[in-house]
């Protein structure tokens, strides 16, 4: 078979694991009615039939795109809902009764739509595997990090002290150990090492397998001397970052999670095609879509505006010539909506006359790319603009000491959330929390310290939930957090496993050490008709705590 062919099949392959994936974002719509629907015991029979029926197609098929732990997930639960029909003589033909389902399997089937994290569809790298009997709640933004011990002792430690800011870490012993590090749910954010053997393991990274598209993993070192020199031998061997030991934590966490996002940044994108030609409109989105880049393809004009909002692009790719329309006319009717000022648009075009691309471009485009245009020049092309979009959208949107959601976007999210569980029929939560006593830890060791503390918590928060929670700072010491498809109860056991861990870790000033802890409040969006209502619940489950000694976790209608 020639490499022709070859590609032709993984296209088509790649092509088939997209339909599946779209098929299994409505069956977890089904699935998540269904688990409401066994909590308020409202199931009967027939729907149990068809539910595990359902589950009986998804573990068949799920393994075999992609999905492994997912499917053997849902064939565990198949099994478990055919238990609880009657036997066949204790059925009544024609008579539908409400069976008796036990929440054990409304939780499992919650767990099961949580396994299947739909954000990056074409990666299983967060198709985790439970141990049976634990709560389920992916960590889908969990950076793993791999550290090198070597012969000179710098890193003795550090390993189980990142454990504690929530990294997964594996440690390596040089050089003794040179297998390649086992993946796992997840690849590698970053390798920590002493800079007297940053050029070793540069070289043992080049084993690492990694796509033609992926950026290289990163390098961080730990110098026990600083100088010029040394800075340069780091940076010569290919090293993203250089720390003088002691370790100080809270900078080490910080470079790391900078990476992380750059990293993100460079890999992904949302990229929307206009093309009234539908199969080079196909074969742009199977080739950025083999580079791990989310697509969605338009061929009718007329139904662009709507497309933009429900697929929310950071880049725009449009033809000219468009049938009847003109692309032209298009990039500058897309610019009378506020909300697409800043969007990207760069027209994939034929069109090469310099004087009239400029004319094109003046209808509010930024950009020209003519066809025809390589597989590779395109990839590279979308990656580099989505990268910028992305870094300009930050700078916007994020807070720049934490990098979380600003205060404006935080709240837009939380009413976005809101009309999602009304149209998808499923649960989420709120999380509102406050650092205690911050106004002490100002005081008594400073505001740079207090800056420490803030983006400790940031990062910890960021390790500890899935990628498709959304988190923002709030305000001063004020964090918000948006948990889809999870129940309060589930938020607060959370909550209070991130405040254990966060209480234990010590923040140094000089030869003094402290700790800090927050108070949380949780609320639960569906019961309420308006997102500032949804905050302000979680704001009185907050204060209930504060009332109550602080340093814990409370539920909006417990106890207020």
């Amino acid at each position: 078979m020639d490499s022709q062919q070859q590609d032709y099949i993984a296209d088509r392959l790649n092509v088939l694991k997209l339909r599946f994936i779209e098929r299994l974002r409505s069956e977890l719509v089904y699935l998540a009615s269904f688990s409401k629907r066994v909590r308020n015991g409202r199931v009967d029979e027939p729907e149990v039939v068809e539910c595990y029926q359902r589950l009986h197609k998804l573990a068949g098929s799920a393994g075999t795109f992609g999905f492994p732990s997912f499917g053997e997930f849902a064939r565990d639960l198949e099994k478990r809902l055919k238990q609880t029909l009657p036997e066949p003589e204790e059925s009544t033909p024609g008579k539908e009764r409400l069976l008796s389902v036990s929440g054990d399997i409304a939780d499992r089937m919650d767990a099961l739509i949580r396994i299947a994290d739909l954000d990056n569809p074409w990666t299983t790298a967060r198709d985790l595997v439970v141990p049976p009997g634990e709560e389920i709640i992916s960590h889908g933004m969990q950076v793993r990090l791999v550290v090198i011990n070597d012969a000179s002792g710098t890193l003795e430690e550090l390993a189980a002290e990142l454990l504690r800011y929530g990294f997964a870490v594996q440690e390596i012993e040089w050089p003794q150990d040179h297998t390649v590090p086992e993946t796992g749910p997840g690849e590698i954010a970053a390798v920590i090492c002493s800079d007297l053997v940053i050029g070793s393991v540069s070289d043992w990274l080049e084993q690492y397998p990694r796509g033609l598209y992926q950026v290289p993993v990163p390098v961080i070192c730990i110098g026990e001397t600083e100088s010029f020199e040394r800075r340069y031998h780091v940076a010569e061997h290919g090293g993203r970052a250089f720390l003088s030991a002691p370790v100080d934590l809270p900078e080490l966490v910080e470079r790391v999670e900078a990476l992380v996002q750059e990293q993100a940044a460079s890999a992904k994108g949302r990229v929307m095609i206009v093309d009234d030609d539908r199969e080079l409109a196909e074969h742009y989105c199977l080739v950025l879509e083999s580079a791990g880049i989310q697509v969605k393809a338009v061929s009718d004009p007329l139904s662009l505006l709507a497309e933009l909002y429900a697929f929310e692009p950071e880049l725009l790719l449009m033809d000219i010539e468009l049938g009847a329309h003109s692309g032209v006319t298009l990039a500058r009717m897309i610019r009378f909506q506020s909300r697409w000022l800043s969007l990207p648009i760069v027209y994939l075009s034929s069109e090469d006359d310099p004087e009239n691309q400029l004319k094109a471009l003046s209808g509010g485009a930024d950009e020209f790319l003519v066809k025809p245009i390589s597989d590779d020049y395109l990839i590279r092309a979308v990656q580099m603009r989505c990268h910028r979009a992305r870094q300009l959208s930050e700078l916007m949107n994020r807070d720049s000491l934490t990098r979380l959601l600003k205060h404006s976007v935080i709240k837009q999210e939380v009413e976005r959330e809101r009309q999602r569980c009304s149209r998808g029929d499923y649960v989420s939560s709120v999380v509102l929390l406050d650092i205690d006593h911050f106004k002490r830890v100002n005081d008594t060791w400073g505001h740079g310290q207090g800056d420490v503390v803030i983006r400790t918590l940031a990062n910890l928060l960021r390790n500890r939930l899935r990628e498709s929670d959304v988190l923002g700072r709030y305000g001063g010491e004020e964090f918000l957090l948006v948990l889809p498809h999870c129940e309060p109860e589930a938020a607060v056991r959370l909550m209070r496993r991130i405040l254990g861990s966060f209480s234990e870790l010590e923040f140094t000033v000089d030869e003094h050490t402290f700790r800090v802890t927050f108070s949380a409040g949780v609320a639960r969006i569906n019961e309420f008709s308006v997102g500032d209502q949804i905050i302000e619940a979680a704001d009185k489950a907050l204060y209930v705590q504060k009332r109550n000694g602080r340093n814990g976790v409370a539920l909006y209608g417990d106890n207020d």
